[in-house]
């Protein structure tokens, strides 16, 4: 004769757990639990066995900030979006832990058509649901994540910087930095850094640290690159700025008596 009865083995469970004789089907359990239940089949001759039950608690994930990165060429508020890189941030960097992204809360709740990891936004800005899968227990937990496209921030041309040249060689000492708050306009949030070449400024390398003496005498270009410190790609506006080395006036320091 086919089926049985499901029971708790043993004592009875001390969180609430209750099993469906019939199902083996347990609610009421808290996470953490361990549970020996035992099958018996029917029948004149009845065989039970026993197995043990362990009730996992879903991954502990970290609700991400938001993913902000700048527009492409076409400033529409829609560009390519590398998601990958809110998993670190997502899973405190734990390799038991696998990240995938939803367009919605409820699809990620139903695993139900994970978005591709490079993903073009559909609007501007755009949640969207994050499923986080414990490969050892196939626990899940979900969140969401925010994602924001910007355009490059705004920035106002310096004047050059003039230094007056004592010994008349066409080289001088510059503090590039005095030139932040004219540039920022007091925008908060901007990283700004100096470099000798356009290719440098691009690249974000070799940026000038510390006073600067020009390598180039009397006038050189310097090349500015500007940028949000919060977006995650790159995302800069580039200026220039002239340093002039003006000689300071030679006089006599002897000069003849004059006579009246």
């Amino acid at each position: 004769m086919a089926g049985g009865v499901f029971a708790f083995e043993g004592d009875s469970p001390t969180d609430s757990a209750i099993i469906d004789p019939v199902s083996g089907q347990i609610t009421g359990g808290d996470f953490g639990s361990e549970y020996l239940v035992s099958y018996t089949t029917d029948g004149i001759c009845p065989t039970t066995t026993i197995e043990s039950i362990i009730v996992y608690s879903p991954p502990e994930i970290n609700d991400p900030t938001p993913l902000v990165v700048c527009d492409d060429n076409i400033s529409d508020g829609s560009t390519l979006i590398d998601l990958t890189v809110k998993n670190i941030e997502i899973t405190s960097g734990s390799p038991d832990l696998a990240v995938s992204y939803f367009l919605s809360i409820e699809d990620a709740e139903n695993n139900n058509a994970p978005l591709p990891l490079q993903y073009l936004n559909i609007s501007n800005p755009q949640t969207i649901g994050v499923r986080v899968l414990d490969i050892n227990t196939n626990c899940y937990s979900t969140t969401t994540l925010e994602l924001s496209v910007i355009t490059a921030p705004s920035a106002t041309s310096p004047p050059a910087l003039e230094y007056c040249d004592a010994d008349a060689d066409g080289f001088g000492v510059f503090d590039l930095t005095q030139l932040d708050i004219i540039i920022s306009d007091s925008q908060t949030g901007l990283t700004i850094s100096y470099h000798e070449t356009q290719a440098d400024a691009e690249n974000n390398v070799y940026p000038i640290i510390g006073e600067y003496n020009n390598i180039n005498p009397y006038v050189q270009t310097v090349y500015i690159r500007i940028e949000s410190s919060t977006v995650v790609t790159d995302c800069a506006t580039f200026l220039d700025v002239q340093l002039l080395v003006n000689d300071v006036p030679q006089i006599n320091s002897e000069p003849s008596s004059l006579e009246v």
